[in-house]
C-alpha cells in the first residue's frame, strides 16, 4: 500500500533549454511559502515532503516521458529535485517511453503502462501540469479505473497554474481531487438504481464534503434509501410501497436545494423507483397485485433472481389469500391477517402444484399437520374452483407453479447441484408475463377486493 506520485514530463517551449522559466509556486490552503523552481514537479514534491508528517511520505515517484521530454528535461529535473528534495526516492521512468503518435493503440498502451505501476490499495497523487493534451484524458480515465479495480485512494489531483503575466505573486498549485469524487457518487447512485444497494451512498454521505453534492448528504435521505433497498432485497412486499414513498418524499425535499449533478442523480432515483410508490391499502386489491408485479420487474432488472422468484411465489400465495372470507378475511397488515396469510398462502401454493385427486389423504394415514392442511384446503376449495371457472387456474398454471417453486428451491440448494437452468433472466421475464396474465384475469372477472370492502 504505497503512496505513489505520478507526473508527465513535458518539453516546454521550443528553442529554450530548459523549456520552462523559473517561477515561484505555492499551494493555497496547504503552504503559502513560495518555492522557486523551473519544474512544477519540484515545488509539488517539496511541499509534499514538508507535510509528510500529516499525510505520510511519498514512496514512489513515476515520471512518464516521451523520448524528446526525457532527453531534454529528465537530467535538469533530477538535478533540481536533488537540491530541493534530497531524500526523495529515486524516480522511475517506465519503459517503453510514451509515443508522440496518439493512435488508439498507443493511448491504450500508455494507459495500461500507468496501471502497471500502481498496486492494489495504493494511494495516488497525480500531477496534470505538463505533457500532451491527451494527458488529462488518460490520467482521468486511469483514476476512475484504479479506484474501482484496485481500490486506489486518490490523495491529490494537482495542476500548477503558470501564468507568465503573474510576476509579483506565486503561481498556485490547484488540487482538483474533490471534483473526482463525482466518480464515486455516480457509482453510488448506479448501485442504488441498478443493484438496489444504498451502502455506497451511505459511505459517501459520511465521508465526503462537496458543496455541489451537499443535498445528497442528508442522513435522513440516506436512511430512507437504505430502508427502501433493504425492503426490496428482502422481498418485504407488504412494506416496499411505504418505504419507497418515504424515500421519494425525501428525494423531493432534497431536490429543492439540489442543482446540477445532484439534481440529475436524484431524478434518476425518482424515475427508477417511482413505479413502486404505491402504499398498499391492506387489502388484496388490484393496486396491491400491480405493485407486486412491479417489485418482481425491478428485482429482475437488478438481477436479484432469487429474490424475484421469492416474490413470484409470494404473488401466487396472495392469489389464494385474496379469496378468504368470513373470519379469515382480515387486512394483511394486522396480526390476524399476517398469521392467516402465512398459513393459507403456503397451502394454496401447494394445492396449485397438485391434481385435485391428490388433495385428499385417507384419515387413517394423516397426522395433526396433515389434518390441519386438509382443513385449510377445504376452506380454500370454493375460491380455488371460482378461479378455475375464470381460467385463472388451468393445467398450465399448475405447471407454472411447479416450475417457479422448483427454481426458487433450487436457489436454496444450488450447492447440492440442483439445476435452476442456464438462462434464468429470460425465464424470469417469461414467468413475469404469466403472472401479469393471472392478475389481468383476476381483474377482468372482478375477483379482487374493491374500495367498498375497505372496512373489512
Amino acid at each position: 500500500m504505497a503512496k505513489i506520485f505520478v507526473s508527465f514530463l513535458g518539453i516546454g517551449a521550443n528553442g529554450k533549454n530548459p523549456g520552462y522559466d523559473e517561477a515561484a509556486y505555492n499551494w493555497p490552503g496547504k503552504s503559502d511559502d513560495p518555492i522557486k523552481a523551473c519544474f512544477a514537479q519540484t515545488a509539488i514534491l517539496k511541499i509534499l515532503q514538508e507535510y509528510a508528517h500529516e499525510e505520510g511520505p511519498v514512496d514512489k515517484v513515476i515520471f512518464l516521458c516521451t523520448k524528446e521530454s526525457r532527453d531534454k528535461h529528465l537530467t535538469p529535473l533530477l538535478d533540481e529535485l536533488a537540491i530541493h528534495v534530497p531524500t526523495l526516492p529515486e524516480p522511475h521512468i517506465p519503459e517503453p517511453l510514451v509515443p508522440t503518435d496518439m493512435s488508439a493503440a498507443n493511448q491504450w498502451g500508455w494507459f495500461e503502462q500507468l496501471l502497471q505501476v500502481v498496486g492494489q490499495n495504493d494511494t495516488l497523487i497525480i500531477d496534470f501540469t505538463h505533457g500532451m493534451r491527451a494527458v488529462p484524458i488518460v490520467f482521468s480515465s486511469a483514476i476512475s479505473f484504479l479506484q474501482r479495480a484496485k481500490n486506489v485512494k486518490l490523495a491529490h489531483a494537482l495542476y500548477a497554474w503558470y501564468d507568465r503575466a503573474r510576476t509579483d505573486v506565486p503561481h498556485p498549485i490547484i488540487d482538483m481531487r474533490e471534483f473526482y469524487v463525482i466518480n464515486d457518487w455516480a457509482e453510488a447512485v448506479s448501485r442504488l438504481t441498478d443493484d438496489a444497494d444504498a451502502r455506497k451512498l451511505g459511505e459517501l454521505a459520511a465521508s465526503t464534503d462537496v458543496e455541489a453534492l451537499r443535498s445528497l448528504q442528508d442522513p435522513a435521505l440516506i436512511q430512507a434509501f437504505e430502508e427502501m433497498t433493504d425492503c426490496i432485497r428482502n422481498v418485504d412486499v407488504n412494506h416496499i410501497g411505504g418505504k419507497v414513498s418515504d424515500a421519494l418524499q425525501r428525494v423531493e425535499q432534497a431536490g429543492k436545494q439540489a442543482s446540477g449533478s445532484a439534481q440529475v442523480m436524484l431524478e434518476l432515483t425518482r424515475e427508477k423507483f417511482g413505479v413502486l410508490n404505491v402504499v398498499p391499502s391492506g387489502r388484496y386489491d388490484l393496486p396491491y397485485f400491480r405493485l407486486q408485479l412491479e417489485i418482481i420487474r425491478v428485482l429482475l432488472e437488478h438481477r436479484l433472481f432469487m429474490q424475484a422468484y421469492t416474490a413470484m411465489r409470494e404473488l401466487l400465495g396472495s392469489v389464494g389469500t385474496a379469496g378468504l372470507t368470513g373470519k379469515y378475511d382480515k387486512t394483511m397488515t394486522g396480526a390476524d391477517g399476517k398469521k392467516y396469510r402465512r398459513r393459507f398462502a403456503e397451502v394454496f401454493v401447494g394445492m396449485l402444484q397438485m391434481d385435485k385427486e391428490e388433495w385428499d389423504v385417507p384419515p387413517d394415514q394423516t397426522n395433526n399437520g396433515q389434518r390441519n392442511m386438509l382443513r385449510d384446503q377445504q376452506t380454500l376449495k370454493p375460491w380455488y374452483e371460482q378461479l378455475e371457472d375464470a381460467q385463472v387456474i388451468t393445467a398450465q398454471t399448475r405447471e407454472f407453479a411447479q416450475e417457479i417453486t422448483r427454481i426458487r428451491n433450487g436457489f436454496d440448494h444450488v450447492w447440492t447441484g440442483v439445476n435452476i437452468g442456464d438462462d434464468i433472466e429470460a425465464k424470469g421475464r417469461e414467468h413475469l408475463k404469466y403472472l401479469e396474465k393471472i392478475v389481468d384475469l383476476l381483474d377482468e372477472h372482478n375477483l379482487l377486493s374493491t374500495d367498498a370492502e375497505e372496512g373489512k
